[in-house]
């Protein structure tokens, strides 16, 4: 019995930690105990209500339950109960409205009083003005603060530049030794100049470039640029390569003066403005 008793309370010193929770099916392995002891562990917590089960992402996870407020109106009740079903993501005041039926100067006035209490909080997400709110304690979604290339909801500017030319700089210095290292062999030096998204992560991270964390799906997104720039080629399986830019020639038909004539219209053989005189086309021709 007193085994059993180490296990919740470890259980729930462990969930106060892991505010977002914890996949069931971990709960052993984190617990140092039997997946059936762990079980056990879990449904004689359920049952004096010091835990609940929540859906994440097609998984259940097991959270601590909070203490249920006190002195709160049924009107704060409701909206608090919604805020805590949007978690980390928020919920709009419009869905607060629809869903809970109030009116406009109920919800204002019971959201003052639940902020005020510490219970829910406002905040902006990146690109709009508007408030979503979400529980007090909440860690915001990246989908709230944007990710790691934003700054108080501003891109960060100088730090997607920043990475973009660290990417482009490692993929080259792969394609040159690629092709050092086989000099004889074009498929082999167009093979080996190849780099994932997690390698080039894990380059930035060993070196310590930033100071910041940096994930293998912020680089994916650098790299998604590069490719949108005409820095890097991407081949089927994701991998990617620097391409060499001295052999990238521009079509002709980019820069003809003709694209971009204000009198183009009126341009004709015989006519007083022709192609024959054009100083422009003369000069553009010469050049080719």
């Amino acid at each position: 019995i007193r085994r059993m008793v180490d296990k919740e309370d470890a259980m729930v010193a462990l969930l106060q930690v892991e505010v977002e929770g914890i996949e069931v099916n971990e709960l052993g392995a984190k617990l140092d105990c039997s997946p059936q002891e762990a079980q056990d562990c879990l449904n004689r917590l359920l049952a004096a209500h010091k835990v609940e089960l929540i859906s994440v992402n097609g998984g259940l996870r097991v959270k601590l339950k909070k203490e249920e407020p006190v002195g709160l109106t049924n009107e704060e009740r409701v909206l608090l109960e919604l805020v805590n079903e949007g978690g980390n993501k928020g919920i709009w005041i419009k869905n607060l409205r629809d869903n809970s039926g109030l009116s406009q100067i109920q919800i204002k006035k019971a959201l003052k009083t639940l902020e005020t209490k510490k219970l829910i909080k406002a905040v902006k997400g990146v690109g709009t003005t508007k408030k979503t709110y979400m529980p007090y304690d909440a860690v915001e979604d990246v989908s709230i603060t944007g990710g790691t290339f934003y700054s108080d909801r501003q891109l960060d500017s100088e730090l997607v530049q920043t990475l973009l030319s660290v990417c482009v700089a490692m993929l080259t210095n792969r394609r040159k030794q690629a092709i050092e290292r086989n000099n004889t062999d074009l498929l082999m030096q167009k093979q080996a100049s190849f780099a994932n998204a997690s390698e080039v992560a894990n380059f930035i991270r060993d070196k310590k470039i930033l100071h910041v964390p940096i994930s293998d799906e912020d680089i994916e997104r650098i790299l998604e640029v590069a490719v949108l720039d005409g820095l890097i080629e991407r081949r089927s399986d994701g991998a990617v390569r620097v391409i060499d830019q001295s052999i990238i020639r521009p079509s002709p038909l980019v820069s003809v003066p003709c694209a971009l004539c204000p009198v183009a219209i009126d341009c004709a053989a015989g006519k007083e403005i022709n192609p024959c005189d054009c100083k422009y086309l003369d000069d553009w021709l010469s050049c080719k």
